[in-house]
């Protein structure tokens, strides 16, 4: 058409005079004259904001987003279509949406037959065709199809300790130690699946699930077909730090795919890991199967004690090498059970089973609830929690101990904590045992409490003031049904400033305790000299021995 125009325009001035013909320029754009329409052709070209490399198998994946920018001159009847191949071999045609400048198409990720596609390039045609089909303009772009997942996860840091399970698979004193090194949160095919299955795809390349946090606070997962009947391929177990650590999360990287180990990593594209809100990456975040990437929380996600089920969210972005970044459509979502502590637990014995155990760290947060990090506070929670939620009562028949024993005199407490938690003895306590769970509840959590046995100094037992026990209503001076009204000794816990804690009763505290109404006053860090006052009448002569922590068994 320019070819015509210019011939037509030379023809002009040839007919026109010399004086007519000096007016037409030697340069500079061509005019159609009248009644000559003017011809604009469509355009098209790949966008930079079509992500050059995705997942279909990610979570979250709504759509591959193949944009082009595309000039159609709103002309009736112009239209774009996308089709897909891959070796020269059709894959899917799409029907794109188009603008006035742009031809979009979204691919899910399935070829013509609703299968998934396998990793590997794709090519990508977009035309602009006229109402007959006919094409007036094409452009090419080429994607990637990779597979981005995380086998394992590990939650490291100065604060980190491990944890107890009690009962593997419901057996009593069956313990079973999460240590501080080892990797909580794993994604793998289990021994019993079928050939093929890798870690992040069934063998029918289905996605395989991501393992939720697990509930059970006395068992591990288990699994008969692993050698030792507990699961060692899928899981989500918790992490216990001390409140206030900041949390190291190293991500093992995998483009694993049914039958093909690593057969989803990058070839063509570069892919990166974006560090999950709240979190940054001191180090390279490049997505390599097998690979490795750290990033650190930037405040703490275990700011007191409590429990904390901290979600990270990952995401990926992708880009032809030397190329802009475009995020990844879809992302991984990891939840991470976290329990806050006081300070490292805190034992005179090192052996199983002296760890912090999972129900009883979980009862503690759930006391606290995230209020506080303070050993006191926290110790104040414990007596409360100890005293009004256990469900616990004082032996009013003979103050017996039912969890606790002494084998050598009053030295050497040993603690049958496997046994209270099952209630096996029943819940029916007397000082011992009460002195026994705070002491032992606190010391896995870090906070250092000591039993004393507190005895008249020449007699064999001491009055009692008004004092209302654990699972009682009311206050009286004889907790006995005996009507005695006196101690033949009392247990009680404390740090080593000599400040008492006792979950076994409350005393008056209204400042005359010998006689009634009576304030509940619960003994949360009360001075020795304090308490002895508000619990005997002969609180001179009331003198404490033994400084010891409880043997757990």
């Amino acid at each position: 058409m320019r070819r015509v125009l210019v011939l037509l325009l030379a023809v002009l001035a040839a007919c026109a005079g010399e004086d007519d013909a000096a007016h037409v320029p030697e340069s500079g754009p061509i005019v159609a004259p009248a009644g000559f329409a003017q011809v604009r052709l469509p355009s098209i070209a790949p966008s930079v904001v079509t992500p050059p490399a995705a997942d279909p198998k990610l979570p979250g994946f709504d759509g591959w987003p193949l944009v082009f920018d595309a000039r159609f001159h709103d002309v009736d009847g112009r239209t774009c279509a996308v089709t897909l191949s891959r070796d020269g071999e059709p894959v899917r045609t799409l029907e794109p949406a188009s603008s006035l400048d742009a031809c979009v198409a979204t691919w899910d990720g399935r070829d013509a037959s609703g299968g998934w596609l396998a990793p590997g390039p794709v090519d990508v045609r977009a035309q602009v065709l006229d109402a007959s089909g006919a094409e007036l303009a094409a452009a090419d772009a080429r994607v990637e199809v990779v597979r981005l997942g995380i086998e394992r996860i590990q939650l490291s840091g100065e604060g980190r300790t491990g944890l107890l399970y009690r009962a593997v698979g419901g057996v009593r004193e069956g313990y079973y130690e999460m240590a501080a090194d080892r990797f909580p949160w794993r994604l793998s095919a289990d021994v019993g699946e079928t050939a093929g299955a890798s870690a992040l795809e069934l063998a029918d390349g289905t996605p395989r699930e991501l393992p939720p946090p697990w509930d059970d606070l006395t068992t591990p997962p288990m699994d008969s077909g692993s050698p030792t009947g507990i699961e060692v391929d899928t899981y989500n177990l918790p992490t216990a730090f001390v409140a206030g650590s900041l949390v190291d999360v190293t991500a093992t990287l995998s483009a694993d795919v049914a039958g093909v180990p690593g057969g989803g990593e990058p070839m063509e594209t570069d892919v990166r890991i974006v560090p999950p809100d709240g979190t940054e990456a001191p180090g390279d975040t490049a997505f390599t199967d097998g690979g490795m990437v750290t990033v650190r929380s930037g405040s703490s996600p275990v700011p007191a004690v409590g429990r904390y089920d901290w979600t990270l969210t990952w995401t990926f972005e992708a880009r032809r090498p030397g190329g802009d970044w475009v995020a990844v459509p879809g992302s991984l979502e990891t939840v991470h059970r976290l329990y806050g502590l006081v300070a490292a637990p805190i034992f005179d014995y090192t052996a199983v089973p002296h760890r912090a155990w999972v129900d009883v760290v979980d009862a503690v947060a759930t006391w606290v609830d995230g209020a506080t990090a303070d050993p006191d506070e926290v110790a104040a929670a414990l007596v409360s929690g100890v005293y009004y939620d256990l469900g616990l009562r004082y032996d009013r028949e003979r103050g017996a101990s039912f969890y606790t024993s002494y084998p050598t005199g009053w030295t050497g407490a040993r603690f049958d904590l496997s046994a209270f938690q099952l209630r096996a003895n029943g819940s029916t306590i007397n000082c011992s045992d009460a002195g026994s769970i705070l002491s032992t509840y606190a010391n896995m959590v870090g906070i250092d409490f000591r039993y004393h046995i507190l005895q008249h100094e020449w007699a064999s037992g001491f009055d009692l003031n008004y004092i209302q026990a654990i699972g009682w209503e009311g206050f009286t001076e004889t907790p006995f049904f005996s009507g005695r009204g006196a101690f033949r000794y009392h247990a009680v816990v404390g740090p080593p400033d000599g400040r008492i804690f006792d979950a076994t009763l409350a005393l008056d505290g209204d400042g005359t305790p010998t006689a009634l109404p009576a304030t509940l006053l619960l003994v949360q860090g009360l001075s020795e000299t304090d308490y002895l006052r508000g619990l005997s009448s002969e609180w001179m002569n009331v003198e404490a021995t033994v400084d010891e922590k409880v043997r757990v068994r």
